[in-house]
Order: structure tokens, then sequence, then C-alpha cells
């Protein structure tokens, strides 16, 4: 490219050639721009919905999460797989994503992001941590069928085993227990 002495390129002394390079450079921005667009709408449409969860909890956004007809706010301290851990002020609360209602982004960066508790990979390993650690749990169903509070002496494939503070043993189906509520302090 030949340019003159001020530095300018030779075709400012063309008008009419400014021009068409001042057009070609605004044809190629909208270009770009909208090749951008297209690629984050598509990004989006492959999303699911735990994987909207991973990226609101990697920025630290406070969330609201709805399942059972309950809402849940907080931080979001797990998304993985068919599991989202969302921290309240005074609980843990461990959901099952295949029957969440909806989860909202209240504030964006209101936490700091985290990468997530790797502890546990799924809803069934959630329960299965209950198990091991013994602390009371709240298991809360699908419908108000289940609305218990206990101790989980068996979590397996299909079904959880809790017993009561009455010491009444309730087998409960695995697929139908919406989210498993845990103290925060016991953690």
């Amino acid at each position: 490219m030949t340019t003159r002495g001020d530095k300018s390129p030779w075709w400012s002394d063309h008008p009419d050639l400014d021009a068409v390079a001042r057009h070609g450079r605004a044809e190629l921005q909208a270009e770009t721009a909208s090749a951008e667009h297209d690629t984050e709408v598509l990004r989006k449409r492959r999303r699911r919905l735990i994987d909207v969860c991973f990226e609101w909890m990697s920025r630290g956004d406070q969330v609201t999460v709805a399942a059972a007809d309950r809402r849940f706010e907080g931080r979001l301290l797990a998304a993985a797989n068919d599991l989202i851990i969302v921290q309240t002020g005074t609980a843990q609360v461990a959901v099952n994503v295949d029957v969440v209602q909806y989860v909202r982004s209240d504030r964006t960066a209101a936490f700091d992001g985290t990468t997530g508790d790797r502890a546990v990979s799924s809803f069934r390993a959630g329960l299965g941590r209950y198990e091991v650690e013994q602390t009371p749990v709240h298991l809360i169903g699908r419908t108000r069928a289940i609305d218990v509070v206990g101790i989980i002496e068996a979590s397996t494939d299909d079904h959880v085993l809790l017993r009561d503070s009455q010491g009444v043993e309730w087998a409960l189906n695995r697929r139908e227990i919406a989210c498993a509520i845990g103290d925060a302090r016991s953690r």
C-alpha cells in the first residue's frame, strides 16, 4: 500500500474511492456483527437447562429455582447432569433438574463465580451424600404426596429408604423426589 508523506492512504485524495472504502468497512463490520449474533443465537438454542444453570453459577448470579411448586432463592453451588444445588440463606437444596419448573437469574454476578461442587454429580449422588452423612433431610416430591423429614438409610437406583423422627420407615420412589433440603450449617 502506497501512502503519502502524511501517512494517509493514497485513496484519501480521491473522495469517491475513500467513500467506497468507508462503505466496504461498514459492510464488513455489519456482516461480522450479524455472524456473531447468529453464532450466539445458535449457542443459546443448543444449551440444555443444566447448561444455563452452569453458566449462571460460573458467573455468580443470584437465582430463583422453582420445583414442586416451591421457590428457592440464592446462589448455585452445583450444576451437573440432573442436579443443581442452591444455597439459600438457611439451607442447601439439591434439586432434581427433571422436575424444575423454572430457573431465573435475578441478579448477574451477585456472588463470586464458581465451577461448582464436584463432590456430587447427580441427584442420586446428592441423596447418597445425606445417607453417608446421616444428617436430617427434608424430601419434597413432585406432588404433595411426598413431604417428609428424616434420615436416609439407603439411596438406591429406584428408591430411597428414609426413617422419620417417629421411627417410621418410608420407601420413596426416587424419580418422584423433586428436592432434598438440608441444613446449610451442617455442611
